[in-house]
């Protein structure tokens, strides 16, 4: 069984405030923290199965032999009473997501916030822009020709 002390403390280090903000930069009198946007998201799994006597179909072994009994009575009439009863599961998926967001500008005009530019968005926001445009345009030269 895992050490859960252990996974604690390293998981605290992991969603400290570090990963928000990082380390300050001084220059020329002007003091720069950096900051980021952080996502995170989990999830786990599970499993189960039937108790012996149950009715669901054994799922053959892991060197790929046959499978057992369909049902109950098929385990009965193979003088397997009570050989159905196994099941499984598992599963645990975990990510972060972080990008840039700005950052804190200290100087002698006091404390501001200055947002970083995400250029990707930008032409990503431009090419929709003119996909709908032209959309748009071609509609209006289809019904305009249609009324001739």
């Amino acid at each position: 069984m895992p050490d859960l002390n252990r996974i604690s403390e390293a998981l605290t280090g992991a969603f400290g405030v570090r990963q928000v903000y990082g380390d300050p930069v001084e220059r020329d009198g002007t003091l720069v923290i950096p900051a980021a946007r952080v996502a995170t998201g989990g999830g786990s799994g599970g499993g189960g199965g039937t108790e012996p006597g149950g009715h669901h179909a054994k799922a053959g072994d892991a060197e790929g032999g046959e499978a057992g009994p369909a049902t109950e009575a098929d385990a009965e009439a193979d003088g397997e009473a009570g050989a159905l009863g196994e099941g499984g599961g598992g599963g645990f998926g975990f990510g972060r997501r972080a990008e840039p967001a700005g950052a804190l500008v200290v100087d002698d005009q006091g404390v501001r916030w200055v947002p970083a530019v995400d250029v990707n968005r930008i032409v990503l926001g431009g090419q929709i822009a003119f996909v709908l445009a032209a959309a748009v345009v071609a509609w209006a030269v289809t019904r305009r020709r249609r009324r001739r």
